[in-house]
């Protein structure tokens, strides 16, 4: 393997981490609009919402691929905006929003 691979590699693993951790601090803001118990956030409010929204049981939620929750949560997200305090990295993220196209 050479060094332009493993840099592929690298920087698929950060845009997939950075996509799950988006998706779980969206999961707080689903806690938080939904009035959860404090002890349900991040993924668990976006189990608890999905199953609610759509009567499925959360043990089908939590085996749903990561790719697979944002699908289901692409109405919910479309132009929402991670809160400052959950922005770490690159001063240009700053002010992203998540937008979802469709054809």
């Amino acid at each position: 393997m050479n060094r332009e691979a493993y840099s592929i590699r690298w920087k698929l693993h950060q845009a997939t981490a950075a996509l799950d951790y988006s998706l779980e601090c969206f999961g707080d803001e689903l806690a938080k609009k939904n009035c959860y118990p404090k002890s349900v956030d991040g993924f668990d409010a976006v189990y608890l919402y999905l199953a609610n929204k759509h009567g499925w049981p959360i043990s089908t939620c939590r085996a749903m691929s990561r790719d697979d929750l944002r699908l289901a949560l692409a109405d919910e997200m479309q132009g929402w905006i991670m809160p400052r305090d959950a922005r770490f990295g690159l001063p240009a993220h700053e002010g992203v929003e998540v937008v979802i196209e469709r054809e």
